[in-house]
């Protein structure tokens, strides 16, 4: 079976589409798992201010900043 000139330009243009459309959905992978990791980040911080709190009330005294 021979490949003729057009067969072989289309499917390297498809190639490229596909090998772009894989950095495509890698990025955007990247992007949510930054932004997961943003929130767990965010929920520690949380946590641990609540348990900060629950030792300085625990204490008798609770330390407040405005």
């Amino acid at each position: 079976m021979e490949i003729t000139s057009d067969q072989a330009i289309n499917d390297m243009i498809q190639a490229r589409a596909d090998s772009t459309q894989q950095k495509v959905a890698i990025a955007v992978a990247v992007k949510q798992l930054d932004a997961q990791k943003q929130q767990g980040d965010a929920a520690i911080k949380l946590i641990e201010q609540a348990v900060l709190a629950q030792r300085q009330l625990a204490s008798g005294r609770l330390d407040v900043k405005i």
